[in-house]
């Protein structure tokens, strides 16, 4: 099982409806100050589910830019 982190950002004034679509995919989301305005934590079992996820995130309407952190579970 791996970690990884995603920077969110998403059009001004929809940040209600993105987190909205974000608790759907992301085991954990929280809005942030600063330049993104969501992280969001996923668990995964493999890389193919990652990618999967990270492709719902990415399609959600009104996000405009993502950042992928990927931990190194060994590391952990």
């Amino acid at each position: 099982m791996g970690t990884a982190f995603i920077l969110v950002n998403c059009d001004m004034g929809y940040e209600i409806q993105t987190i909205t679509g974000l608790k759907k995919v992301c085991d954990e989301i929280h809005g942030t100050y600063g330049i993104y305005d969501f992280i969001c934590k996923l668990n995964y079992g493999n890389m193919e589910d990652l990618e999967e996820t990270l492709q719902k995130i990415r399609h959600l309407k009104n996000i405009t830019h993502t950042i992928t952190i990927h931990t190194i579970p060994e590391q952990s």
